[in-house]
């Protein structure tokens, strides 16, 4: 690995360039055809076999095993925000930025499909390179889609394991957070319209009180989630809008409310979502009001593997040292479309530390002013590179 690890360290300046290309022209959601052209220009450079995908790009570099692959995933999508920065790679697309680290992580998996592809023979494994749009949305994303190509492609049941691994400045450029179970939380949206009787102000008994019956629902609810829901089991009810009512002096008829629900485990978010319906419905009932409730459904609970998780632990100690590895019991609330494909194969996913007080990169994700150590980048590309060159995978 020590030879490998050099071989990453002389393409740095190549990493760098190409990270900041693609900063320079962010895309969104599904609309990646520049980005997606870049990557294939560069795989074909390489002479790394493309494989045919509905969205995004996937590579595959052939070892010594062509029954068995290994899948690493970059996302390459960017977010509707105007870029703050003042710098030489800032957006050239107006409300459009590379805010997540997205562009980190493609130059990265491009970084590690070119040192890879030099050090074919001493892969066991097929190499799967996995290019994915639309982590951000729009609706649930681009690896649903991209895990049915993969099964199209006959390529899925030889999958053993996957990676995947995301740039943050909420640890220190150097450091690697891993945590085993459950990693980042489901996403479910609702959206609630209580329906009364309106009427005048002065003669509330006339009327039914859409916005009393929606706070009512409110309060129940955060009692509900206080009350009902394992407190070591982190789960959150949100409320995100309300909008009812037109005048002082009115009963509102109609109330709409909406929200978000985020969990830990699927059994608690299936709990959650059973119940929100029986509390609307018994409040609605003995107020007299009907309802509406739609749901959407979003995200599930990314949930690493154990066995996986392991040799990613080894791997990260070989890149940055025991005591640059930061084993963290605490799971995000935030949500990654990469729970998708944890769920049909076992995977594990990563905190790769990029924050420098010193170079004045503290800004975290989703801020117009994030931006990253690119000294990261080699971070990345090494974990990217000892994972696939292990050879001893038994899952």
């Amino acid at each position: 690995m020590n030879e490998i690890f050099s071989e990453v360290d002389k393409i740095k300046g190549e990493l760098i360039s190409n990270r900041r290309y693609l900063h320079k022209h962010p895309e969104i959601g599904f609309e990646t055809k520049n980005t997606e052209e870049y990557i294939t220009k560069f795989l074909n450079s390489k002479k790394i076999e493309i494989i045919p995908s509905s969205v995004g790009v996937m590579g595959i570099i052939r070892g010594n095993n062509t029954s068995e692959i290994i899948a690493l995933r970059s996302d390459v999508d960017a977010l509707n925000l105007e870029e703050e920065n003042d710098i030489d790679y800032k957006s050239q697309n107006l409300g459009k930025m590379h805010a997540c680290g997205h562009d980190g992580h493609t130059a990265m998996l491009m970084g590690a499909a070119e040192i890879l592809n030099n050090n074919k023979d001493k892969l066991k494994y097929d190499i799967l390179l996995i290019f994915q749009p639309a982590e951000e949305g729009p609706s649930l994303g681009g690896a649903k889609i991209m895990l049915k190509d993969l099964e199209m492609n006959g390529l899925l049941p030889k999958i053993k394991c996957i990676y995947g691994q995301h740039i943050t400045t909420e640890y220190d450029l150097g450091n690697i957070s891993i945590k085993y179970g459950s990693l980042t939380a489901s996403t479910d949206e609702f959206t609630i319209e209580i329906i009364g009787k309106g009427g005048h102000a002065g003669i509330p008994q006339e009327a039914i009180d859409s916005i009393s019956i929606s706070s009512k629902f409110i309060s129940e609810m955060e009692s509900f989630m206080s009350r009902k829901i394992d407190p070591f089991d982190p789960a959150i009810f949100s409320i995100g809008t309300i909008k009812g009512g037109s005048a002082k002096n009115i009963i509102a008829e109609k109330t709409t409310l909406s929200g978000t629900i985020r969990c830990q485990s699927e059994k608690i978010r299936k709990y959650i979502l059973e119940n929100v319906e029986k509390v609307l419905k018994g409040i609605c009932l003995y107020s007299g009001a009907t309802y509406k409730l739609d749901i959407l459904h979003g995200l599930p609970v990314l949930v690493n593997d154990d066995n996986v998780m392991d040799i990613v632990r080894d791997v990260a100690i070989n890149v940055v040292g025991e005591n640059n590895v930061i084993d963290t019991k605490k799971a995000s609330m935030g949500a990654e479309d990469f729970a998708y494909f944890a769920q049909e194969i076992p995977a594990a996913f990563v905190w790769i530390g990029a924050k420098n007080d010193k170079k004045g990169f503290i800004n975290m994700m989703h801020n117009p002013k994030f931006d990253f150590d690119e000294d990261v980048l080699t971070v990345g590309v090494k974990m990217f590179c000892n994972l696939a060159l292990k050879n001893n995978i038994n899952i």
